[in-house]
Protein backbone atom coordinates (compact mmCIF):
# COMPACT_ATOMS: atom_id res chain seq x y z
CA UNK A 1 0.00 0.00 0.00
CA UNK A 2 2.69 2.24 0.70
CA UNK A 3 4.61 1.43 -2.15
CA UNK A 4 1.98 2.33 -4.49
CA UNK A 5 1.66 5.94 -3.04
CA UNK A 6 5.37 6.35 -2.78
CA UNK A 7 4.80 5.50 -6.81
CA UNK A 8 2.08 7.66 -7.07
CA UNK A 9 3.96 10.79 -5.24
CA UNK A 10 7.10 10.33 -7.56
CA UNK A 11 5.05 10.09 -10.53
CA UNK A 12 3.02 13.54 -10.11
CA UNK A 13 6.25 15.41 -9.47
CA UNK A 14 8.00 13.99 -12.60
CA UNK A 15 4.41 15.46 -14.26
CA UNK A 16 4.92 18.90 -12.93
CA UNK A 17 8.58 18.69 -14.06
CA UNK A 18 7.65 17.64 -18.02
CA UNK A 19 5.26 19.74 -18.85
CA UNK A 20 5.42 23.48 -17.11
CA UNK A 21 2.68 25.94 -16.84
CA UNK A 22 1.84 27.55 -20.41
CA UNK A 23 2.11 31.19 -18.39
CA UNK A 24 6.30 30.37 -18.48
CA UNK A 25 6.38 31.47 -21.95
CA UNK A 26 3.89 33.57 -23.61
CA UNK A 27 1.35 31.55 -25.33
CA UNK A 28 0.38 32.08 -29.31
CA UNK A 29 -3.14 30.58 -29.97
CA UNK A 30 -3.58 29.47 -33.43
CA UNK A 31 -6.23 28.73 -36.40
CA UNK A 32 -5.57 26.82 -39.15
CA UNK A 33 -5.60 30.20 -41.14
CA UNK A 34 -3.69 31.47 -38.98
CA UNK A 35 -1.10 28.53 -39.38
CA UNK A 36 -1.60 28.85 -43.30
CA UNK A 37 -0.68 32.58 -43.62
CA UNK A 38 2.80 32.02 -41.36
CA UNK A 39 3.75 28.64 -43.41
CA UNK A 40 2.75 30.69 -46.62
CA UNK A 41 4.90 33.64 -45.33
CA UNK A 42 8.17 32.28 -43.21
CA UNK A 43 8.16 28.60 -43.99
CA UNK A 44 11.27 27.02 -44.58
CA UNK A 45 9.50 25.15 -47.48
CA UNK A 46 7.53 28.15 -48.83
CA UNK A 47 10.77 29.78 -49.15
CA UNK A 48 12.56 27.05 -50.29
CA UNK A 49 10.08 26.64 -53.00
CA UNK A 50 9.90 30.50 -54.21
CA UNK A 51 13.78 30.24 -54.74
CA UNK A 52 13.66 27.33 -56.66
CA UNK A 53 10.62 28.75 -58.89
CA UNK A 54 13.06 31.94 -59.43
CA UNK A 55 15.57 29.67 -60.64
CA UNK A 56 13.19 27.95 -62.78
CA UNK A 57 11.96 31.36 -64.74
CA UNK A 58 15.52 32.24 -64.66
CA UNK A 59 17.01 29.32 -66.51
CA UNK A 60 13.40 29.21 -68.89
CA UNK A 61 14.16 33.04 -69.75
CA UNK A 62 17.77 31.84 -70.14
CA UNK A 63 16.69 29.41 -72.63
CA UNK A 64 14.05 32.07 -74.54
CA UNK A 65 16.92 34.46 -75.05
CA UNK A 66 19.58 32.21 -76.46
CA UNK A 67 17.10 32.36 -79.62
CA UNK A 68 17.48 36.18 -79.30
CA UNK A 69 20.10 38.52 -81.15
CA UNK A 70 23.82 38.24 -79.86
CA UNK A 71 26.59 40.22 -79.91
CA UNK A 72 30.13 39.10 -79.89
CA UNK A 73 33.52 41.57 -79.77
CA UNK A 74 37.02 40.12 -79.82
CA UNK A 75 40.33 41.80 -79.67
CA UNK A 76 44.20 41.08 -80.62
CA UNK A 77 45.87 43.41 -78.42
CA UNK A 78 48.26 42.47 -80.15
CA UNK A 79 49.02 39.28 -81.55
CA UNK A 80 53.10 39.09 -81.68
CA UNK A 81 55.37 36.10 -83.79
CA UNK A 82 58.41 35.77 -84.39
CA UNK A 83 59.53 32.33 -86.19
CA UNK A 84 60.93 31.03 -89.24
CA UNK A 85 58.70 30.89 -92.22
CA UNK A 86 59.62 28.71 -95.75
CA UNK A 87 59.31 30.49 -98.61
CA UNK A 88 60.44 29.48 -102.32
CA UNK A 89 63.46 30.87 -103.63
CA UNK A 90 63.52 31.76 -107.02
CA UNK A 91 67.65 32.39 -107.39
CA UNK A 92 68.52 29.01 -105.51
CA UNK A 93 64.94 27.18 -106.94
CA UNK A 94 64.37 25.29 -103.75
CA UNK A 95 62.43 26.38 -100.11
CA UNK A 96 64.29 28.22 -97.50
CA UNK A 97 63.20 29.51 -94.10
CA UNK A 98 63.56 33.03 -93.37
CA UNK A 99 62.97 34.76 -90.44
CA UNK A 100 60.27 36.79 -89.80
CA UNK A 101 58.71 38.72 -87.03
CA UNK A 102 55.07 40.00 -87.19
CA UNK A 103 52.90 42.32 -84.84
CA UNK A 104 49.28 42.57 -85.56
CA UNK A 105 46.31 44.53 -83.82
CA UNK A 106 42.72 43.40 -84.79
CA UNK A 107 39.17 44.00 -83.67
CA UNK A 108 35.97 41.93 -84.45
CA UNK A 109 32.67 41.90 -84.03
CA UNK A 110 29.61 39.90 -85.02
CA UNK A 111 26.34 40.18 -84.57
CA UNK A 112 23.80 37.38 -84.99
CA UNK A 113 19.95 36.96 -85.69
CA UNK A 114 18.11 33.58 -85.21
CA UNK A 115 15.49 33.33 -87.41
CA UNK A 116 13.28 31.13 -85.52
CA UNK A 117 10.33 30.39 -88.21
CA UNK A 118 12.77 29.81 -90.74
CA UNK A 119 15.34 27.83 -89.02
CA UNK A 120 18.54 30.35 -90.39
CA UNK A 121 21.05 32.36 -88.85
CA UNK A 122 21.71 35.88 -90.14
CA UNK A 123 25.25 37.26 -89.38
CA UNK A 124 26.66 40.70 -89.79
CA UNK A 125 29.97 40.71 -89.36
CA UNK A 126 32.90 43.61 -89.46
CA UNK A 127 37.09 43.11 -89.19
CA UNK A 128 39.37 45.99 -88.80
CA UNK A 129 43.35 45.39 -88.30
CA UNK A 130 46.63 46.32 -88.56
CA UNK A 131 49.77 44.10 -89.67
CA UNK A 132 53.60 45.11 -88.91
CA UNK A 133 56.06 42.75 -90.92
CA UNK A 134 59.92 43.02 -90.33
CA UNK A 135 61.93 39.95 -92.19
CA UNK A 136 65.35 39.91 -89.72
CA UNK A 137 67.07 38.55 -93.08
CA UNK A 138 70.12 40.29 -94.42
CA UNK A 139 68.78 43.03 -96.38
CA UNK A 140 64.95 42.78 -95.13
CA UNK A 141 62.24 45.35 -95.17
CA UNK A 142 59.66 46.51 -92.78
CA UNK A 143 55.84 46.38 -93.95
CA UNK A 144 52.91 47.94 -92.43
CA UNK A 145 49.45 46.89 -94.06
CA UNK A 146 45.82 47.70 -92.51
CA UNK A 147 42.76 45.52 -93.14
CA UNK A 148 39.00 45.53 -93.29
CA UNK A 149 36.07 43.38 -94.11
CA UNK A 150 32.37 44.15 -93.75
CA UNK A 151 29.94 41.63 -94.42
CA UNK A 152 26.21 40.17 -94.22
CA UNK A 153 25.78 36.21 -94.06
CA UNK A 154 22.74 33.88 -94.46
CA UNK A 155 23.15 30.25 -93.31
CA UNK A 156 19.66 28.28 -93.69
CA UNK A 157 20.03 24.37 -93.23
CA UNK A 158 17.32 23.02 -95.68
CA UNK A 159 15.54 18.75 -95.96
CA UNK A 160 15.69 19.28 -91.45
CA UNK A 161 13.40 19.72 -88.80
CA UNK A 162 13.41 23.04 -87.27
CA UNK A 163 16.03 22.67 -84.41
CA UNK A 164 15.28 26.04 -83.32
CA UNK A 165 11.82 25.88 -83.02
CA UNK A 166 11.79 22.92 -80.84
CA UNK A 167 14.47 24.40 -78.80
CA UNK A 168 12.18 27.27 -78.21
CA UNK A 169 9.22 24.73 -77.66
CA UNK A 170 11.54 22.80 -74.82
CA UNK A 171 12.34 25.92 -73.32
CA UNK A 172 8.36 26.64 -73.22
CA UNK A 173 7.96 23.10 -71.67
CA UNK A 174 10.65 23.67 -68.82
CA UNK A 175 8.76 27.00 -67.52
CA UNK A 176 5.38 25.23 -67.71
CA UNK A 177 6.89 22.07 -65.63
CA UNK A 178 8.65 24.49 -63.50
CA UNK A 179 5.58 26.21 -62.91
CA UNK A 180 3.43 23.54 -62.00
CA UNK A 181 6.31 22.10 -59.68
CA UNK A 182 5.57 25.49 -57.80
CA UNK A 183 2.11 24.80 -57.35
CA UNK A 184 2.33 21.79 -56.54
CA UNK A 185 5.00 22.62 -53.60
CA UNK A 186 2.02 25.21 -52.51
CA UNK A 187 -0.47 22.58 -52.67
CA UNK A 188 1.61 19.89 -50.76
CA UNK A 189 2.59 22.60 -47.96
CA UNK A 190 -0.99 23.89 -47.34
CA UNK A 191 -1.93 19.96 -47.31
CA UNK A 192 1.29 19.48 -44.83
CA UNK A 193 0.59 22.52 -42.29
CA UNK A 194 -3.31 21.35 -42.19
CA UNK A 195 -2.89 17.67 -41.75
CA UNK A 196 -0.43 18.42 -38.89
CA UNK A 197 -2.94 21.09 -37.29
CA UNK A 198 -5.27 18.73 -37.17
CA UNK A 199 -2.64 16.05 -35.44
CA UNK A 200 -1.03 18.66 -33.15
CA UNK A 201 -4.58 19.11 -32.44
CA UNK A 202 -5.39 15.70 -32.20
CA UNK A 203 -2.82 15.39 -29.49
CA UNK A 204 -3.35 18.46 -27.85
CA UNK A 205 -7.57 16.80 -26.63
CA UNK A 206 -6.20 13.58 -26.03
CA UNK A 207 -4.01 15.41 -23.60
CA UNK A 208 -7.00 17.24 -22.37
CA UNK A 209 -8.81 13.94 -21.93
CA UNK A 210 -6.74 12.01 -20.12
CA UNK A 211 -5.93 15.20 -18.10
CA UNK A 212 -9.77 14.68 -17.64
CA UNK A 213 -9.04 10.93 -16.97
CA UNK A 214 -6.77 11.86 -14.09
CA UNK A 215 -9.32 13.66 -12.53
CA UNK A 216 -12.29 11.25 -12.87
CA UNK A 217 -9.74 8.55 -11.32
CA UNK A 218 -8.64 10.76 -8.63
CA UNK A 219 -12.56 11.15 -7.63
CA UNK A 220 -13.06 7.43 -7.62
CA UNK A 221 -9.86 6.87 -5.84
CA UNK A 222 -11.23 9.78 -2.81
CA UNK A 223 -14.54 7.96 -2.81
CA UNK A 224 -13.01 4.70 -3.10
CA UNK A 225 -10.51 5.16 0.21
CA UNK A 226 -13.38 6.65 2.36
CA UNK A 227 -15.62 3.73 1.88
CA UNK A 228 -12.70 1.47 2.72
CA UNK A 229 -12.28 3.57 5.93
CA UNK A 230 -16.02 3.07 6.84
CA UNK A 231 -15.67 -0.46 6.11
CA UNK A 232 -17.96 -0.48 2.96
CA UNK A 233 -15.52 -2.06 0.37
CA UNK A 234 -12.30 -4.47 0.56
CA UNK A 235 -8.74 -3.19 0.75
CA UNK A 236 -8.44 -4.75 -2.51
CA UNK A 237 -10.83 -2.87 -4.17
CA UNK A 238 -8.96 0.24 -2.66
CA UNK A 239 -5.65 -0.48 -4.07
CA UNK A 240 -7.40 -1.29 -7.40
CA UNK A 241 -8.05 2.41 -7.54
CA UNK A 242 -4.81 3.71 -6.75
CA UNK A 243 -3.56 1.69 -9.24
CA UNK A 244 -6.25 2.87 -11.78
CA UNK A 245 -5.30 6.61 -11.04
CA UNK A 246 -1.36 5.52 -11.47
CA UNK A 247 -2.38 4.13 -14.94
CA UNK A 248 -4.07 7.52 -15.99
CA UNK A 249 -1.33 9.52 -14.51
CA UNK A 250 1.33 8.02 -16.66
CA UNK A 251 -0.88 7.57 -20.09
CA UNK A 252 -1.10 11.98 -19.07
CA UNK A 253 2.61 11.97 -19.21
CA UNK A 254 2.77 9.83 -22.26
CA UNK A 255 0.42 11.75 -24.26
CA UNK A 256 1.71 15.25 -22.64
CA UNK A 257 5.20 14.33 -24.15
CA UNK A 258 3.83 13.14 -27.57
CA UNK A 259 2.27 16.31 -27.59
CA UNK A 260 5.20 18.64 -26.76
CA UNK A 261 7.24 16.72 -29.66
CA UNK A 262 4.55 17.43 -31.74
CA UNK A 263 4.31 21.15 -31.05
CA UNK A 264 8.29 21.48 -31.49
CA UNK A 265 7.73 20.07 -35.18
CA UNK A 266 5.05 22.19 -36.19
CA UNK A 267 6.80 25.05 -34.92
CA UNK A 268 9.58 23.94 -37.34
CA UNK A 269 6.91 23.79 -40.00
CA UNK A 270 5.74 27.07 -39.51
CA UNK A 271 8.87 28.77 -38.88
CA UNK A 272 8.67 29.66 -35.46
CA UNK A 273 10.61 30.02 -32.83
CA UNK A 274 10.84 26.20 -30.46
CA UNK A 275 10.78 28.33 -26.85
CA UNK A 276 6.90 29.42 -27.86
CA UNK A 277 3.82 27.74 -26.64
CA UNK A 278 1.34 27.05 -28.81
CA UNK A 279 -2.60 26.16 -28.32
CA UNK A 280 -4.42 25.24 -31.23
CA UNK A 281 -8.31 26.39 -32.20
CA UNK A 282 -10.39 24.56 -33.94
CA UNK A 283 -13.12 26.96 -35.02
CA UNK A 284 -15.23 24.48 -36.40
CA UNK A 285 -15.52 21.22 -34.83
CA UNK A 286 -19.27 20.11 -36.71
CA UNK A 287 -19.26 17.21 -39.52
CA UNK A 288 -21.16 18.17 -42.16
CA UNK A 289 -21.06 15.77 -45.55
CA UNK A 290 -20.03 17.93 -48.28
CA UNK A 291 -21.39 16.87 -51.87
CA UNK A 292 -18.49 16.18 -54.17
CA UNK A 293 -19.05 15.60 -58.14
CA UNK A 294 -16.73 12.87 -58.54
CA UNK A 295 -16.35 13.45 -62.26
CA UNK A 296 -15.49 17.28 -61.81
CA UNK A 297 -12.73 16.43 -59.44
CA UNK A 298 -11.39 14.06 -61.08
CA UNK A 299 -10.91 16.73 -64.44
CA UNK A 300 -9.82 19.35 -61.87
CA UNK A 301 -7.17 16.44 -60.27
CA UNK A 302 -6.16 15.71 -63.64
CA UNK A 303 -5.68 20.24 -64.60
CA UNK A 304 -3.27 20.30 -61.38
CA UNK A 305 -1.27 16.77 -61.06
CA UNK A 306 1.76 17.74 -62.30
CA UNK A 307 3.17 14.41 -62.49
CA UNK A 308 0.11 14.12 -65.44
CA UNK A 309 1.38 16.91 -66.85
CA UNK A 310 5.20 15.64 -66.85
CA UNK A 311 3.66 12.74 -68.44
CA UNK A 312 2.20 14.57 -71.21
CA UNK A 313 5.12 16.82 -72.20
CA UNK A 314 7.23 13.35 -72.53
CA UNK A 315 5.36 12.36 -74.82
CA UNK A 316 6.06 15.83 -76.24
CA UNK A 317 9.74 15.71 -75.90
CA UNK A 318 9.92 12.05 -77.52
CA UNK A 319 7.61 13.54 -80.63
CA UNK A 320 10.29 16.12 -80.72
CA UNK A 321 13.36 13.75 -80.69
CA UNK A 322 11.62 11.29 -83.20
CA UNK A 323 11.71 13.80 -85.43
CA UNK A 324 15.09 14.99 -85.04
CA UNK A 325 16.38 11.55 -84.99
CA UNK A 326 13.94 10.53 -88.31
CA UNK A 327 16.37 13.66 -90.10
CA UNK A 328 19.36 12.63 -89.09
CA UNK A 329 20.05 10.77 -91.97
CA UNK A 330 17.67 12.35 -94.64
CA UNK A 331 19.50 13.92 -97.20
CA UNK A 332 20.35 17.58 -96.27
CA UNK A 333 20.68 21.13 -97.66
CA UNK A 334 22.55 23.94 -96.35
CA UNK A 335 22.68 27.36 -98.29
CA UNK A 336 25.33 29.99 -97.33
CA UNK A 337 25.07 33.70 -98.97
CA UNK A 338 27.27 35.82 -97.70
CA UNK A 339 28.02 40.03 -99.34
CA UNK A 340 30.73 42.23 -98.02
CA UNK A 341 32.79 45.04 -98.71
CA UNK A 342 36.76 44.99 -97.86
CA UNK A 343 40.00 46.77 -98.81
CA UNK A 344 43.43 46.16 -97.63
CA UNK A 345 45.72 49.82 -98.02
CA UNK A 346 48.90 50.73 -96.59
CA UNK A 347 47.64 53.91 -95.57
CA UNK A 348 44.80 54.17 -92.82
CA UNK A 349 43.28 57.38 -93.87
CA UNK A 350 42.58 55.69 -97.80
CA UNK A 351 41.29 52.26 -95.87
CA UNK A 352 38.08 53.34 -96.93
CA UNK A 353 38.12 54.32 -100.18
CA UNK A 354 36.74 52.81 -103.25
CA UNK A 355 35.97 49.35 -101.39
CA UNK A 356 35.40 46.34 -103.19
CA UNK A 357 32.80 44.35 -102.71
CA UNK A 358 32.78 40.65 -102.27
CA UNK A 359 30.27 38.14 -102.61
CA UNK A 360 29.19 34.06 -102.11
CA UNK A 361 27.04 31.63 -102.45
CA UNK A 362 27.31 27.65 -101.57
CA UNK A 363 24.49 24.78 -101.56
CA UNK A 364 26.52 22.11 -99.99
CA UNK A 365 23.96 18.84 -100.31
CA UNK A 366 24.64 15.94 -98.06
CA UNK A 367 22.90 12.85 -99.00
CA UNK A 368 23.40 9.28 -96.31
CA UNK A 369 24.02 6.04 -98.05
CA UNK A 370 24.71 3.09 -95.77
CA UNK A 371 24.94 3.20 -91.90
CA UNK A 372 24.50 -0.58 -91.15
CA UNK A 373 21.09 -0.30 -90.47
CA UNK A 374 22.28 2.26 -87.11
CA UNK A 375 19.69 4.92 -88.06
CA UNK A 376 16.51 2.20 -88.44
CA UNK A 377 17.41 1.41 -84.99
CA UNK A 378 17.55 4.98 -83.35
CA UNK A 379 14.52 5.79 -84.73
CA UNK A 380 12.82 2.19 -83.56
CA UNK A 381 14.30 2.70 -80.06
CA UNK A 382 12.74 6.90 -80.25
CA UNK A 383 9.71 5.29 -81.29
CA UNK A 384 9.26 2.80 -78.12
CA UNK A 385 9.90 5.30 -76.27
CA UNK A 386 6.97 7.69 -77.55
CA UNK A 387 5.08 4.79 -76.92
CA UNK A 388 6.30 4.28 -73.53
CA UNK A 389 5.43 8.10 -72.68
CA UNK A 390 1.90 7.31 -74.23
CA UNK A 391 1.39 4.51 -72.08
CA UNK A 392 2.36 5.98 -68.72
CA UNK A 393 0.69 8.92 -69.70
CA UNK A 394 -2.37 6.52 -69.92
CA UNK A 395 -2.19 4.99 -66.62
CA UNK A 396 -1.69 8.23 -64.75
CA UNK A 397 -5.02 8.86 -65.51
CA UNK A 398 -6.23 6.13 -64.58
CA UNK A 399 -4.63 6.26 -61.42
CA UNK A 400 -5.84 9.68 -60.61
CA UNK A 401 -9.21 8.64 -61.49
CA UNK A 402 -9.04 5.67 -59.06
CA UNK A 403 -7.31 8.16 -56.30
CA UNK A 404 -10.09 10.61 -56.46
CA UNK A 405 -13.03 8.15 -56.24
CA UNK A 406 -10.97 5.73 -53.18
CA UNK A 407 -10.35 9.81 -51.23
CA UNK A 408 -14.34 10.57 -52.20
CA UNK A 409 -15.55 7.54 -50.56
CA UNK A 410 -12.87 7.70 -48.00
CA UNK A 411 -14.96 11.10 -46.74
CA UNK A 412 -18.49 9.84 -46.86
CA UNK A 413 -17.27 6.90 -45.02
CA UNK A 414 -15.49 8.99 -42.23
CA UNK A 415 -18.44 11.40 -41.78
CA UNK A 416 -20.96 8.49 -41.21
CA UNK A 417 -18.46 7.26 -38.87
CA UNK A 418 -17.78 10.32 -36.97
CA UNK A 419 -21.33 10.93 -36.84
CA UNK A 420 -22.34 7.80 -35.31
CA UNK A 421 -19.19 7.99 -32.78
CA UNK A 422 -19.81 11.65 -31.77
CA UNK A 423 -23.75 10.31 -30.76
CA UNK A 424 -21.35 7.15 -28.90
CA UNK A 425 -19.63 9.48 -26.98
CA UNK A 426 -22.39 11.58 -25.79
CA UNK A 427 -24.33 7.96 -24.41
CA UNK A 428 -21.19 7.31 -22.85
CA UNK A 429 -20.67 10.57 -21.14
CA UNK A 430 -24.36 9.91 -19.82
CA UNK A 431 -23.60 6.33 -19.16
CA UNK A 432 -20.53 7.68 -16.94
CA UNK A 433 -22.02 9.84 -14.95
CA UNK A 434 -24.77 7.66 -14.10
CA UNK A 435 -22.55 4.72 -13.12
CA UNK A 436 -20.65 7.36 -10.90
CA UNK A 437 -23.50 8.73 -9.08
CA UNK A 438 -24.92 4.94 -8.61
CA UNK A 439 -21.65 3.79 -7.09
CA UNK A 440 -21.00 6.57 -4.81
CA UNK A 441 -24.63 5.33 -3.31
CA UNK A 442 -23.39 1.27 -3.58
CA UNK A 443 -25.53 0.17 -6.24
CA UNK A 444 -22.93 -0.73 -8.41
CA UNK A 445 -19.23 -2.13 -7.71
CA UNK A 446 -15.96 -0.77 -8.56
CA UNK A 447 -15.86 -3.42 -11.87
CA UNK A 448 -19.08 -1.47 -13.23
CA UNK A 449 -17.17 1.79 -12.70
CA UNK A 450 -14.05 0.99 -14.55
CA UNK A 451 -16.21 -0.28 -17.24
CA UNK A 452 -17.85 2.86 -17.81
CA UNK A 453 -14.61 4.86 -17.58
CA UNK A 454 -13.18 2.57 -20.22
CA UNK A 455 -16.06 2.90 -21.92
CA UNK A 456 -16.21 6.60 -22.08
CA UNK A 457 -12.50 6.98 -22.67
CA UNK A 458 -12.28 4.73 -25.93
CA UNK A 459 -15.79 6.66 -27.17
CA UNK A 460 -13.95 9.96 -26.65
CA UNK A 461 -10.44 8.96 -28.66
CA UNK A 462 -12.49 7.07 -31.11
CA UNK A 463 -14.83 9.99 -32.09
CA UNK A 464 -11.57 12.22 -32.27
CA UNK A 465 -9.76 10.57 -34.29
CA UNK A 466 -13.04 10.54 -36.92
CA UNK A 467 -13.11 14.09 -36.53
CA UNK A 468 -9.44 14.05 -37.83
CA UNK A 469 -9.59 11.49 -40.30
CA UNK A 470 -12.24 13.86 -42.05
CA UNK A 471 -11.09 16.71 -41.99
CA UNK A 472 -7.36 15.47 -43.25
CA UNK A 473 -9.08 13.06 -45.87
CA UNK A 474 -10.89 16.60 -47.31
CA UNK A 475 -7.90 18.76 -46.88
CA UNK A 476 -6.49 15.90 -49.42
CA UNK A 477 -8.94 16.24 -51.75
CA UNK A 478 -8.10 19.89 -51.49
CA UNK A 479 -4.80 18.95 -52.26
CA UNK A 480 -5.48 16.97 -54.94
CA UNK A 481 -7.74 19.23 -57.19
CA UNK A 482 -6.61 22.84 -55.41
CA UNK A 483 -10.74 23.31 -55.06
CA UNK A 484 -11.63 23.80 -51.70
CA UNK A 485 -15.33 21.72 -50.89
CA UNK A 486 -16.42 23.36 -47.94
CA UNK A 487 -16.15 27.04 -48.99
CA UNK A 488 -16.89 26.25 -53.14
CA UNK A 489 -13.93 28.06 -54.23
CA UNK A 490 -10.04 26.78 -55.94
CA UNK A 491 -7.52 27.71 -54.17
CA UNK A 492 -5.05 30.24 -54.27
CA UNK A 493 -1.93 28.46 -55.33
CA UNK A 494 -0.11 31.43 -56.39
CA UNK A 495 1.70 32.75 -53.11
Amino acid sequence: MNNIRYFLFFLALATSLVWPAASATGQLTLTLEDALRMAFDQSFSARAAREQLRASEASAEAARRSLYSTVDIGFDAPSFSHTLLPQFNPVTRRTEFFPLERLQWSSRIDISQPLIWTNSTLTVSGLLYRQDQKDDSPGGAFYRDYYTDLAIQLRQPLFVPNSQKNALRRARIDYEEALADYVRSTLELRYTVTERFYQLYAAQQRAEIQQNRVEQEAESYTTGKRKFNAGLIAEVEAMQFEVDLAAARNDMLSARNTLEAQANSFKQLLGLSLSDSLQLLLSDTTIALIHVDVDEAIERSRKVRVELQRARNNIERNELALDEIRGSRQPRGDLFLSYGLNKNDEQFQTLYNELRDTRRATLSISIPVFDWGKHSSDVEAARARLRNAELQAADLEITIEREIRELVARITSAARRADVLLQSRVLADIANDISTKRYEVGTVGSLELAQARSRLLQSRLSALEAIIDYNIAIADLARRTAYDYRQGRELDTAR
